[in-house]
């Protein structure tokens, strides 16, 4: 069962899939609930034994053993009296080719670098199995695990949920009632709801009255609702919450995610385990009921969490901030700001973070649900966002990673490797593959040199290991289906790599050109849509709005949209008690420009029960 928004029982957050809230994986559907973690001891033992050590001979075998047989073959040519035909002889490197040059310079990159990703993640993998064969049931970290419920899994921890109330308001109270009631936590539990909305609305009245009376709130959990007066981006909204936090650690979650029972208690392992600032979890399709896009992006999801960003944290030596479903130090956000000036707040935080030398980890296994986008315009609008808001951070801070002297070399290349190096990774990923098969269908790898061929080969075993660690880790989390879509997402790759490489070209060019437009909103699926309340004049309609299509419908927080107010209405109606007034609003057309020059903030926050912050 998967719970859907605006389902929710009286109890609060309505029923999670799996016991964890993500359906069950593969391995865990073929198992009894009691041999659960037999049968993943005996999988890791499986495949340590029968997958990586046999995979190690394997890639020798077809990698090295070929270049050693093709090299002696030509030493053996190259004997005194030794005539090889032109089909026998292949030059070492090219000859007079300048093509073949620049093929051989750009293959050299491609393999290099995604040795650094296969190796990587093969790494990883393997470790991952052998510890889950070995160390099941043991403490990873003894010592540190000693007294770890006073250090952090007793601690108070809050929760903020930044959001923007008018296309909210019919997910928040299933996100207040998900949180408050599923997510696991020995310790005070504070929830923060941080919101701006350009026009007063009835739910505000519900959600205050429902923090100052604490209604339907556990014990040990609190509720409050802040109100940013003249905010305008999600930016705004964190930073006017981030000023009253007292607690030791602040967890950021979006409107429309529902973190898994156990990500919270995960998240403060990992903080406590590494004595990082930051812990940054994974996101996860909750609703599958939006379609085939939605199995798509989860796919995307689960590959880009388990696989890549690892990766890139082993590569990298260092992770970033999502923007969600993270947990931080509060000590590390104090005297921090978000830039409303930036497309992706979240990212040129992080930046700023580890350029003050700001520690911060992946931990995959934390995971949280949110929303698909409802079409593949909203998916393509947010991705465009996502990349135009990565473009701007690294024109942004790429001086100040080069000249900076305050972090380590280590660290420096790690941030040089995740943004200015993305343009270099995009070329090579394209001519590695897309452009190589093409070549060798046209042109058979035989009749290359010797060393555009041991390319070739080192490329597809490269990708073989990566396609092959990928599909054994998903039946690990993922369900049977959606380890078929996580397959089919890993061959169909060429085709991903085409679209990130078409949205990073689009957003560069909007950059250089100025012409960035107005941020609309990720329409989200499963929210239920306004009601309509009549046609908007046509007045009131901008640009941007009138380039969305039309759509006013209700979408999830992080994202922006150039729209100003609607129009305020009272009628009058009559029911069984008589005459009554209504206030009606017209679909809100158009907003003042999201992410403008920080403001002034008016802060309302609600603070009952004598202004304590914890329920007794």
């Amino acid at each position: 069962a998967m719970s859907t928004p605006g389902g929710g029982s009286a109890g609060g957050g309505g029923p999670s899939p799996g016991s964890n809230g993500h359906r069950p994986a593969l391995l865990d559907q073929l198992s009894p609930n009691s041999y659960r973690q037999t049968c993943r001891r005996i999988t890791s033992l499986f495949i340590s034994t029968a997958v990586v050590l046999p995979g190690l001979a394997a890639l020798g075998y077809f990698l090295f053993v070929p270049l050693v047989r093709r090299f002696s073959n030509r030493a053996q040519h190259e004997l005194p009296g030794g005539l090889p035909s032109p089909m026998d002889f292949k030059p070492l490197f090219p000859v007079d080719n300048v093509a073949q040059w620049v093929l051989l310079v750009l293959l050299s990159l491609a393999c290099f670098f995604n040795a650094l990703v296969a190796g990587a993640t093969f790494i990883v993998f393997a470790r991952r199995r052998i510890q889950g064969w070995l160390c099941c049931f043991t403490p990873r970290y003894p010592s540190q695990l000693q007294g770890l419920e006073e250090h952090l899994l007793g601690r108070a921890v809050t929760a903020v949920v930044p959001c923007y109330l008018p296309n909210e308001q019919y997910l928040i109270n299933d996100t207040i009632d998900h949180i408050l009631h599923r997510l696991k936590h020995a310790g005070q539990l504070t929830l923060i709801i941080v919101y701006n909305t350009p026009t007063d609305l009835p739910i505000e009245v519900d959600l205050h009255a429902r923090a100052a009376a604490q209604t339907n709130v556990p014990r040990g959990r609190r509720l409050e609702v802040l109100k940013v007066e003249g905010s305008t981006s999600k930016a705004e909204n964190l930073n006017a919450a981030f000023e009253g936090i007292e607690d030791d650690v602040t967890v950021i979650y979006d409107a429309d995610h529902h973190p898994d029972a156990e990500s919270l208690e995960l998240l403060l392992l990992k903080l406590q385990n590494h004595q990082v600032d930051c812990v940054q979890g994974s996101t996860y399709i909750r609703n599958f009921d939006s379609g085939f896009m939605g199995r798509v992006i989860d796919a995307e999801f689960f590959v880009t969490y388990f696989i890549y960003f690892i990766s890139l944290q082993f590569i990298a030596g260092t992770a970033f901030f999502g923007g969600s479903n993270a947990a931080w130090r509060t000590q590390a956000l104090r005297g921090e700001k978000f830039s409303s000036e930036m497309q992706t707040e979240d990212i040129e935080f992080a930046t700023r973070a580890l350029l003050k030398n700001k520690r911060i980890r992946f931990c995959p296994g934390a995971r949280s649900g949110e929303l698909a986008p409802t079409s593949l315009r909203a998916l393509y609008r947010q991705r465009l966002r996502w990349a135009m808001g990565w473009e701007q951070v690294t024109l942004h801070h790429i001086a100040n990673v080069s000249r900076s002297r305050s972090i380590s070399c280590g660290r420096k290349l790690g941030l040089l490797y995740m943004l200015p190096m993305r343009w270099l990774l995009a070329l090579l990923s394209i001519v590695g593959a897309i452009v190589t098969p093409i070549l060798c269908i046209i042109y058979p790898p035989r009749i290359w040199p010797l060393a555009l061929d041991g390319l070739f080969t080192l490329g597809f075993v490269e990708s073989s290991v990566l396609v092959t660690c990928t599909l054994l880790e998903s039946i690990y989390h993922e369900a049977f289906v959606q380890c078929i879509f996580v397959a089919a997402f890993m061959l169909c790759s060429p085709l991903y790599l085409l679209f990130q490489v078409s949205m990073l070209i689009a957003s560069l060019s909007k950059i250089a050109s100025g012409n960035m437009g107005g941020w609309v909103v990720t329409e989200r699926s499963g929210v239920p849509a306004a009601p309509s309340q009549g046609p908007a004049s046509s007045g009131e309609v901008d640009a941007a709005h009138a380039n969305d299509g039309g759509n006013t419908g209700p979408i999830a927080s992080g994202d922006r949209i150039d729209r100003q107010h609607g129009a305020q209405t009272t009628d009058s109606v009559e029911d069984g008690r008589g005459m009554r007034s209504r206030t009606r609003y017209a679909p809100i057309t158009s907003l003042a420009r999201f992410y403008a020059a920080d403001s002034s903030h008016d802060l309302t926050r609600l603070r009952s029960l004598g202004g304590s912050r914890h329920t007794l």
